[in-house]
């Protein structure tokens, strides 16, 4: 159940926003990167299995690390900065007119909204339940009953769309109240998003190139005159 944050200032309540908002968009930039490395595998698996091991170690970071992202923005723990605590914070304060003192009470607030968001980011959503199973019995924790049973695939399954639904559900959130509360949006993407194909394409050059000298070699040593 979510709870209702301590509030002291607009200062900490703006920086609450900036964190919600900012965590959302580098959980869906992680994902990004994860997303267009495994689109290429069909162009460059060749390359990927030079150093099979690598990869695989560099793509189950990027997946942990979007789902412990995504666990702590719906982390529904009395007192986390989460989008629950925030929302439910939210909302009392507009029931109690609350806000008023620090200057938040804003045109667009409207409780019955900000009730079914709260229902999106709770446990009670089916999303959000696996989400926070697979987060806290394998990821932030390891449960000694699933390690003993080897039963980590009784675990629920975070789909492709199951992940990609919760990071837009974060991120519309996180937009909404930054723009209600007039605070900088964090735009999607990032500065060097796209440097991945640029690596990826010179491990096919250096690829290629090793090939070729391999071929030069193997020339040389049969036809030495």
């Amino acid at each position: 159940m979510p709870q209702v944050l301590r509030i002291s200032s607009r200062k900490r309540f703006d920086w609450l926003i900036d964190h919600l908002a900012t965590e959302a968009h580098r959980a869906s930039d992680h994902w990004y990167l994860w997303s267009g490395l495994d689109a290429a595998i069909d162009d460059y698996g060749k390359e990927i299995n030079q150093t099979p091991q690598f990869w695989r170690l560099t793509f189950r970071a990027y997946q942990d690390s979007v789902v412990l992202r995504l666990g702590r923005l719906f982390d529904p723990t009395k007192g986390a900065l989460s989008l629950g605590n925030f929302l439910q914070t939210v909302h009392h304060c507009a029931k109690n007119r609350a806000l008023d003192s620090l200057g938040l009470d804003v045109p667009g607030l409207d409780t019955a909204v900000i009730q079914e968001e709260l229902k999106s980011v709770s446990v009670t959503d089916p999303l959000v339940s696996r989400l926070i199973k697979v987060r806290n019995q394998y990821l932030a924790h390891r449960e000694a009953r699933l390690v003993s049973r080897g039963s980590f695939f009784s675990l629920p399954k975070l789909r492709r769309e199951d992940i990609e639904t919760l990071l837009k559900r974060a991120s519309e959130i996180g937009d909404k109240y930054c723009q209600l509360y007039g605070r900088p949006i964090v735009l999607p993407g990032f500065v060097g998003a796209d440097d991945y194909k640029h690596m990826l394409l010179l491990l096919k050059l250096g690829l290629q190139s090793i090939k070729a000298k391999q071929a030069e070699e193997t020339t040389r040593i049969i036809s030495p005159g």
